[in-house]
């Protein structure tokens, strides 16, 4: 794997030594336990589980506890649990996840807006809302939370799929330290090791910080899947007094993998295993800084609570992919092949694609309470965010050794979004009434640097939202909500001279019934309907980007899980996602949309024998298409064709073997894949021509402890 920029290492020893020495300064300080909590004006709050009961949307939050004993691999796959959602797994890794959220397109999870503890995760959040950087990894996260619905009017643009909420785990009250090996095991000596180091806790009354790291080395399943990641964070809180708080985040994440891509029909028979893009890899690093102010407002005469957050964020990132090209035009056999992607043809170019970005934003944000016969919730909140994308596109001929640059391009985004909404309660708040509006405000300049002109984008849109929800009981409650998303032109769209392409725009309609009986068990329902207008989508006749027009999407999502009362050790969980898709527009109108499967199920049963974790978990996802014009029979470069069904059975075991004061050593062990089921996707991104084989079975090893 060659590299094409330098890495930021250190030794995984020097964290854990570091960790000793704070480790013992914090006991022998006798440091105090910090035991204030943060509110903070977001409908998300602090993404706990207990704020799902009356949440007015459909939501799921994945718990750590849940995650270890369900036998994930990496965040993307976690999310297979939740009804809706499904992934494309490209490298085994979780380093490029491909999440689609009720249908919609998920290469890159472009359709889906990303967050981190509550910041934009996107690289850019308007004009390059794609994950082709994803700076997070399972091991640092402590809950996902998945919100289908409601949250566009405080969350946008880009939530037509909703918002995912990745939570960081917390900092300890009291110092701690913890060390975790993974240890993946595929078969033909492809071993991945995913080292976690962490330490933090209080060093003071009123400030604690934490350290992470994360490294994930090795190889995943197939030959060229070299994969070398490094995730560092530091966090900090500094509890100021009883109204201020102020806490702050410095990221740097580094990723370098290769990439083994696609396999004609053939190869993929002959052994799946295998790679034919021995130079396909990917590179990429990022530093990202986030603070974030928090005032609780005092001495108010009609406001019964109030709270202020002033959020600043930041990033700057560079990623490049590199991938074998084959160019039909240098053809001199007559052996032309139907795609560039094509592995049956040599490549005749290695094409690179690096880009740069500087985005930085800055939101402030208001939460208003008024207790009376009709209480009133008010959030209000305005953000301004600027991007700086730089997009280039360079081709090496194989033969000559020249290079050239056909795409260099450029683009800067000024945005400013404004929101409020209003929560009104009636009947000591049984009935919530939240109506609320968002309005966009997008500048874009597209500079076409190598075609020498500029075009400007002004994007303004007013996106209203309504809530509502009913709680019949402390058990039973009921919520429905509408909201209007936009997604903006992207980077790589923008480019044919002279070209008017509007921004997608959809309507999101749920309405649903959630049962919660007792803390550990719950049943929802959830109906639900995307009407998209203006979809983008590429366009191979005329070799760019256009609006294709309308698609419906809808369907069924059931979840819930139950904990029997006479055997309070068993947790049994299921999921079921119907959905339907239909292009409404176009030369294919009448047709499902590519990869959507109409009928998804996962199911898990999770037990405590005697401190014994026992966990067994499955999912299963019908066939799909892969293209526009529901090709069932597949073309011979391999970019359509019907894709198959699949069921993953995965088996986790885990126990507690040691544990003293404040020091515990753990030991899991788990197969992915149990049965070794073989199932592939369709070509994606940089090698779109051909079958991705998905992960078969594997074996992991997990050793943690903590002092």
């Amino acid at each position: 794997m060659k590299a094409n920029h330098p890495h930021f290492k250190i030794n995984p020893l020097v964290i854990a030594v570091f960790a000793g020495i704070m480790s013992s300064y914090a006991y022998a300080a006798e440091t105090q336990v910090i035991e204030t909590s943060v509110v903070s004006a977001s409908i998300l709050g602090n993404s706990e589980v207990a704020e799902v009961r009356t949440y007015q949307g459909n939501r799921s939050i994945i718990t750590s506890e849940v995650m270890k004993k369900t036998a994930v691999r990496s965040i993307d796959t976690a999310l297979q649990q939740v009804p809706g959602i499904k992934i494309a797994d490209e490298t085994g890794t979780g380093v490029l996840p491909n999440v689609s959220v009720r249908g919609l397109e998920g290469s890159r999870s472009g359709y889906t807006q990303f967050l981190l503890d509550g910041i934009p995760m996107t690289l850019a959040p308007y004009g390059h809302t794609g994950q082709s950087l994803f700076p997070a990894s399972l091991q640092m996260v402590d809950r996902i939370d998945v919100v289908r619905g409601g949250a566009a009017v405080q969350y946008g643009p880009n939530n037509v799929g909703g918002v995912i909420n990745l939570v960081s785990k917390p900092i300890p009250e009291q110092w701690q330290t913890s060390i975790n090996e993974r240890i993946t095991f595929s078969g033909n000596s492809h071993n991945l090791y995913d080292t976690y180091i962490s330490t933090g806790g209080a060093l003071t009354d009123n400030f604690s910080l934490r350290f992470d790291t994360n490294i994930l080395t090795g190889e995943s399943f197939r030959e060229n899947s070299d994969t070398d990641v490094q995730n560092w964070m530091l966090q900090t809180a500094w509890y100021i007094n009883d109204r201020n708080t102020l806490e702050a985040t410095v990221q740097y994440y580094d990723a370098d993998t290769a990439l083994p891509g696609a396999l004609n029909t053939s190869a993929y028979e002959e052994d799946r295993n295998q790679s034919l893009r021995p130079n396909d890899e990917f590179a990429a690093d990022t530093t990202r800084v986030s603070v974030k102010y928090n005032h609780v407002l005092s001495d108010l005469s009609v406001i019964d609570y109030g709270v202020v957050d002033v959020i600043a964020f930041g990033n700057k990132s560079k990623r490049n992919f590199q991938w074998d090209f084959y160019n039909k035009g240098k053809d001199t056999d007559g052996n032309l092949g139907d795609h560039w992607g094509d592995t049956t043809q040599d490549p005749t170019d290695l094409r690179t694609s690096p880009r740069e970005f500087k985005v930085y934003g800055l939101e402030t944000r208001t939460n208003l309470y008024i207790d009376g016969k009709i209480t009133q919730d008010w959030i209000a909140g305005v953000r301004y965010v600027n991007e700086d994308i730089g997009y280039q596109l360079n081709q090496t001929d194989n033969v000559t050794g020249i290079t050239t640059t056909p795409r260099d391009w450029h683009m800067d985004t000024n945005a400013m979004a404004y929101y409020a909404s209003n929560k009104l309660g009636f009947f000591n708040d049984s009935l919530t009434f939240t109506p609320g509006v968002r309005v966009e405000d997008v500048r874009m300049t597209f500079t076409n640097i190598g075609g020498n002109y500029k075009q400007d984008n002004h994007v303004t849109e007013i996106l209203p939202g309504l809530t509502l929800g009913y709680e019949f009981s402390d058990q039973w409650f009921t919520y429905a909500n509408a909201q209007k998303s936009l997604r903006t032109p992207q980077i790589s769209q923008l480019w044919p001279k002279d070209q008017t392409l509007e921004s997608e725009l959809s309507w999101n309609y749920e309405a649903g019934i959630r049962f919660t009986p007792t803390v550990s068990s719950n049943l929802n329902l959830a109906l639900y309907r995307i009407d998209f207008e203006n979809k983008i989508q590429y366009s191979r006749p005329v070799s760019q980007f256009i609006n294709v027009g309308e698609t419906r999407n809808q369907g069924i999502e059931v979840e819930g899980s139950f904990t029997p009362m006479a055997l309070p050790e068993l947790t049994l969980r299921g999921a079921y996602n119907y959905l339907d898709t239909e292009q409404l527009e176009g030369a294919f109108a009448g047709n499902e949309l590519p990869y959507a499967s109409n009928h998804q199920v996962s199911a898990s049963a999770l037990y405590d024998l005697n401190g014994v974790d026992l966990g067994l978990m499955a999912y299963y996802y019908s066939k799909s298409f892969s293209d526009l014009a529901n090709t069932i029979e597949e073309n011979d470069a391999g970019t359509a064709g019907q894709l198959p069904s699949y069921t993953v059975v995965n088996l986790s075991v885990a126990s507690e073997l040691y544990r003293q004061g404040n020091k515990a050593l753990t030991v899991g062990f788990a197969v992915n894949n149990l049965f070794d089921n073989e199932y592939y996707f369709r070509g994606l991104d940089v090698s779109p021509a051909g079958r991705v084989p998905a992960p078969g079975r594997s074996y992991t090893l997990d050793v943690g402890y903590t002092f």
